[in-house]
């Protein structure tokens, strides 16, 4: 894969993403959030996040009205993404990238049935990240919280890294070119799945795609 076909990947701006980004789920019960849904968590999540922690390992500005999401209507689990405000296909990378934690893509936000992986197994205490919060009606739920950050290792190697709780990621993927993706510019998917675990794929553009290693123990 090209260089310059990957850094398509990492310049910011908010027109593309006007078109409906989707969401869905390959071979599991999680199914496209309702849009409105998502934007409303994403806003909630994003705001009461940024109040509680301070010291982040990237730094994201979130745009909650492009947030996309997958859920299990029969058990109310699901996995919320919400990207830095305003990202599109350009030529060129930027060179924040180069940085040792990269530049801020996403947050993602997961039911606490759900948890990455870090080293091939669930995170686990000090480096998961995790916030109480309260809908609609007042009930207290627990979320697993992601920041996800895009580095440039070297040439053709971009490479996702994912952050919870601690300064050090509990992965990192690199990019690859789509060869199923949805053609929306923000979707995601569940691939790989097996048995416990699964690959949350982050599909962007109808091109790319990168995946985080996840589990899921289900209710």
């Amino acid at each position: 894969m090209r260089t310059k076909r990957l850094s398509l990947l990492f310049v910011f701006a908010t027109c593309v993403l006007c078109l409906a980004a989707r969401s869905r789920a390959d071979e599991t019960p999680l199914t496209e959030m309702d849009p409105d849904t998502a934007k409303e968590y994403g806003g909630k999540l994003t705001e009461q996040f940024n109040k509680e922690f301070k010291h982040l390992q990237v730094k994201i500005d979130p745009d909650a009205d492009k947030a996309v999401g997958i859920s299990n209507a029969d058990t109310h689990e699901g996995i919320l993404l919400v990207p830095l405000k305003g990202f599109h296909e350009e030529s060129e990378g930027p060179k924040d990238a180069e940085k040792d934690n990269g530049i801020g893509l996403c947050y993602v936000f997961m039911s606490p049935s759900f948890k990455p992986l870090a080293d091939g197994k669930p995170a686990e205490g000090k480096r998961l990240r995790t916030m109480k919060f309260k809908d609609s009606e007042g009930n207290e739920h627990e979320t697993v919280c992601l920041l996800c950050s895009v580095k440039h290792v070297e040439g053709d190697d971009w490479q996702l890294m994912v952050f919870s709780g601690d300064n050090e990621p509990l992965s990192k993927s690199s990019f690859e070119e789509a060869t199923d993706a949805p053609k929306a510019d923000l979707a995601l998917t569940i691939k790989n799945a097996k048995e416990d675990k699964s690959t949350l794929t982050i599909n962007l553009f109808g091109k790319y795609c990168v995946g985080i290693p996840i589990t899921h123990k289900s209710k």
